[in-house]
C-alpha cells in the first residue's frame, strides 16, 4: 500500500490532514537570520521556591515572584523615557498582561535557559506554539560543540560573562540562590538588583554569541535547538503516567525474586552482606574466585588495596565450581532485583499510592556530548521514604516500558520513532551504497542479518528471540565497537566489510581529528577533540567518539527534534491539540496520548513530519538528504510498547510507502 505525501497530494487526499507548510511561519519558512534583528525582548524572572527544585513551574507551590525585561532597540513601541529601557514587575503570574503583550510584539525574546522561563510564562497564559526564543545557555552549547563533556566548560550565565571578562553576580545572592534560600527571604533590593544585573549580562551575551554564531555559520543549529524549547517547556506539564495494577505485579514479582534470592545466598553462607571484608573472604577465600587482574597480572583493588566485592566486579567473575556457579547464580538474580525495585519499582509503586500515577521529568539540551536530549527527574515526596525520589524520562529499561498507558481513560498510549534512524544517518553522512542499498531493499531486515551471522546460521531460521538479543549488536561496529563473543566479532568483521564505504569515512574522520583536533559536521555543529592523538601503533585514543558524534547528533540531535518540532506544530494546526497530547521524547521516538477518533489523524502526520525534514535540512542546513529514504514506526495500544505497528518509508520526492 502506498500513500502519496501532503507535498503532492490534493487536500482532500489521505484524510485532509494539514501540511507541514500549514506550520506558523517561523517554522514552514524558517529563518535563523531573524535573530540577527534588533526587535527583541530580554528577560529574567525571580520564583517563590516553596516546592523546591529551583521554582520549577510544573509545580503549583512555587510561585512568580518578580520579572524584569527589557527591550531590543528596535521594538516598535519601546518605552524608553530617560534612557530607561527596564520594566519591572513584582507579583503573580496573573499580573504580567505588559509583558505578554510586548513579546507577542517583539520577533522573538531573549533568556538565559529559556525552557524554565517558558514553563512561566504558559503559567501567564502565553501560547508557546507562537513565539521564537533565543536562549544564551543553548548558544554558549553549541558554540562549545562537545568541550563541557571534556574539561568541565560552563555554560551558566555568570561562568558565560566572567569567560568574557565580563562582572559576575552579586556573590552574596549569588551564594544564598545556591545554598536553595527561597527568594521571598532575600531583601527586595538585592534580588531585584540581581535580577536586572542578569537582563543585562544576558542581552551583553546574547548580542556577542550571535555575531559568533553568524561568523562561523552556525546560526540555523542554534534556531533548530530554540524551535525545540517551547515543545519541551510545554511538554513538561504533562508527565508520565503508570498503571497501578501493572506496578504493583511488577513490584511483587521483584519482590518475591529478591528474598527468594536472599535466601539462597543465606544458606551458601549466612554473612552480613553489607560488610565488604566478610564478602571478600568468602568470594575469594571459602569459595575460591580469582580476583580480577590489570594487564600486567596484577590484582585490581580498591584505593586501600583491598579486594573488590561490588555488584559490578561481582558479576564479571568467571566461575568454575558448581559453589561458584551456584552463588553466581543467586548473587546476580538478588543483584537485578534489588536494582529493579531500588531504581524504579519502589519510586513507580509511592508514585502510585500517592501522586495518582503521575510523575514528572525535566528536558536537558546542553548536557549530552552529542547534543541529543537527556532528562532529569522532578524530586515527588511520598510518605514511605525519607527523602524525596525521582525518576528521568529517558533511559528506562524496556521491560518497564508496559507500566506506562494514557492518564485520560479509553485513550491510546502511542509512540513513534525514526526507524534505524543512526544507520540510515550514517549512509547519508558518508554515502555509502551498500546502506542506500539495504534500506532500499523491502527484504532487508538489520536485526534478522546480525542474528543470522552472529548465531552462524541462515536468515530463515532465525528465531524471534535470537533477532531479540542481536539488536544490542546490529548497530554496535557503528560506533566503533569490535569486541564481544566470537559470533559477535564475526558479525562486526561481517559489518565493515560490508559497509567498507562507511568505514572508509569514518576512518578518515579520525584521521582528520588528529590533525586538525576538531571535526565540523556537514550541517556547522563543530565537534572538539583538544587531546586527540595517535600511537605509534596506529591507534587514535579519540576514535570511537568521532565513528560516533557525528551520526548520532545528525539523527538525534538534528532529525529528531525537527521531526518532533513540526509535529507538535501540526497537531495544532489540525486543532487537535485536544485529541493528541506529547508528553515524552526518547532519543529518537516520541510518545503521544491520542483519543480514538483522531488516531488516524494522528499516524499521517507522524508520516507528514518527516517531509519538513528533508525541506529543513536542504534549505537551512544546505546538507540534502539524498539515496535512500528516512524512515517511521508507529506503535498504538494501551500501554506503551504494546499494541499495533505499522511502519513507513518516506522519500525525498514525496512518496509514503508501507513496510
Amino acid at each position: 500500500m502506498v500513500y502519496v505525501s501532503s507535498l503532492v497530494r490534493s487536500a482532500g487526499d489521505f484524510g485532509g490532514s494539514v501540511k507541514w507548510t500549514d506550520t506558523p511561519e517561523f517554522v514552514s519558512m524558517a529563518d535563523p537570520s531573524i535573530y540577527m534583528g534588533g526587535n527583541y525582548v530580554t528577560l529574567d524572572f525571580e520564583i517563590d521556591t516553596s516546592h523546591g527544585d529551583f521554582g520549577h513551574p510544573v509545580w503549583p507551590e512555587n510561585q512568580m515572584l518578580l520579572a524584569v525585561w527589557s527591550h531590543g532597540p528596535d521594538f516598535p513601541s519601546r518605552r524608553d523615557d530617560e534612557g530607561q529601557r527596564v520594566n519591572v514587575v513584582w507579583g503573580s503570574e496573573f499580573q504580567l498582561d505588559s509583558l505578554l503583550r510586548d513579546i507577542e510584539e517583539a520577533d522573538f525574546f531573549v533568556c538565559h535557559n529559556a525552557k524554565y522561563e517558558l514553563g512561566w510564562l504558559k503559567r501567564c497564559g502565553l501560547d508557546l506554539g507562537q513565539v521564537v526564543v533565543f536562549c544564551t545557555k543553548i548558544a554558549e552549547f553549541v558554540l562549545s560543540g562537545n568541550l563541557s563533556s571534556l574539561t568541565g566548560y560552563s555554560t551558566s550565565l555568570d561562568d558565560c560573562c566572567i569567560r568574557r571578562g565580563w562582572p559576575a553576580k552579586d556573590p552574596i545572592v549569588d551564594h544564598m540562590m545556591k545554598d536553595n534560600v527561597n527568594p521571598v527571604r532575600i531583601p527586595r533590593a538585592w534580588l531585584q538588583g540581581r535580577c536586572e544585573q542578569d537582563v543585562s549580562s544576558t542581552e551583553k551575551l546574547f548580542l556577542a554569541q550571535r555575531e559568533s554564531l553568524q561568523r562561523q555559520a552556525m546560526l540555523p543549529v542554534l534556531y533548530t535547538r530554540c524551535l525545540l524549547t517551547p515543545v519541551l517547556a510545554d511538554m513538561e506539564f504533562q508527565g508520565m503516567c503508570l498503571d497501578p495494577a501493572r506496578v504493583q505485579e511488577a513490584y511483587d514479582k521483584e519482590l518475591k525474586v529478591l528474598n527468594t534470592a536472599k535466601e539462597r545466598l543465606n544458606e551458601i553462607a549466612q554473612i552480613n552482606w553489607n560488610s565488604d571484608k566478610q564478602k571478600a573472604e568468602l568470594i575469594y577465600g571459602d569459595l575460591g574466585f580469582e580476583e580480577k587482574t590489570n594487564k600486567k597480572g596484577e590484582p585490581i583493588r580498591t584505593a586501600g588495596d583491598k579486594p573488590k566485592t561490588d555488584g559490578d566486579t561481582l558479576l564479571s567473575l568467571g566461575a568454575k565450581t558448581k559453589e561458584q556457579k551456584s552463588f553466581l547464580k543467586h548473587y546476580k538474580q538478588f543483584n537485578a532485583a534489588e536494582a529493579a525495585l531500588t531504581k524504579s519499582l519502589q519510586f513507580f509503586k509511592g508514585v502510585c499510592d500517592e501522586h495518582g500515577g503521575t510523575f514528572f521529568a525535566e528536558f536537558n539540551q546542553t548536557v549530552a556530548a552529542t547534543h541529543r536530549l537527556s532528562s532529569s527527574g522532578q524530586p515527588m515526596y511520598m510518605g514511605q521514604f525519607e527523602k524525596e525520589k525521582r525518576a528521568q524520562f529517558q533511559n528506562l529499561a524496556n521491560r518497564f516500558k508496559n507500566l506506562f498507558k494514557a492518564k485520560r481513560e479509553g485513550w491510546h498510549f502511542c509512540e513513534w520513532d525514526g526507524s534505524g534512524l543512526e544507520f540510515r544517518f550514517a549512509g547519508l553522512l558518508s554515502g555509502d551504497p551498500a546502506i542506500c542499498a539495504d534500506i532500499n531493499d523491502p527484504s532487508f531486515d538489520p536485526h534478522r542479518k546480525s542474528a543470522a551471522i552472529i548465531n552462524n546460521i541462515d536468515e530463515d531460521d532465525v528465531q524471534k528471540e535470537q533477532r531479540r538479543k542481536a539488536k544490542a549488536h546490529t548497530f554496535k561496529p557503528l560506533f566503533g565497537g569490535v569486541s564481544g563473543t566470537a559470533g559477535e566479532r564475526r558479525y562486526y568483521k561481517a559489518f565493515n566489510k560490508r559497509y567498507a564505504g562507511l568505514a572508509k569515512a569514518q576512518e578518515s574522520w579520525a584521521y582528520q581529528v588528529v590533525g586538525t583536533k576538531h571535526f565540523r559536521t556537514p550541517w556547522g555543529l563543530t565537534f572538539r577533540f583538544p587531546y586527540a592523538r595517535m600511537e605509534k601503533d596506529g591507534y587514535i585514543n579519540v576514535k570511537t567518539n568521532v565513528y560516533n558524534y557525528p551520526i548520532q547528533a545528525g539523527s538525534t540531535a538534528e532529525i529528531i527534534p525537527l521531526a518532533v518540532v513540526v509535529f507538535y506544530h501540526l497537531v495544532r494546526a489540525a486543532g487537535l491539540e485536544d485529541k493528541i497530547i506529547m508528553v515524552n521524547t526518547v532519543h529518537d521516538s516520541v510518545l503521544c496520548e491520542v483519543h480514538p477518533d483522531a488516531l488516524d489523524q494522528y499516524k499521517e502526520l507522524a508520516v507528514e513530519a518527516w517531509h519538513y525534514v528533508y525541506w529543513y535540512f536542504e534549505e537551512i542546513y544546505r546538507f540534502p538528504l539524498k539515496g535512500l529514504p528516512l524512515g517511521t514506526e508507529v506503535v498504538y495500544g494501551s500501554h506503551w510498547s504494546e499494541g499495533d505497528e505499522e511502519a513507513f518509508n518516506i522519500y525525498q520526492d514525496g512518496r509514503v510507502e508501507t513496510v
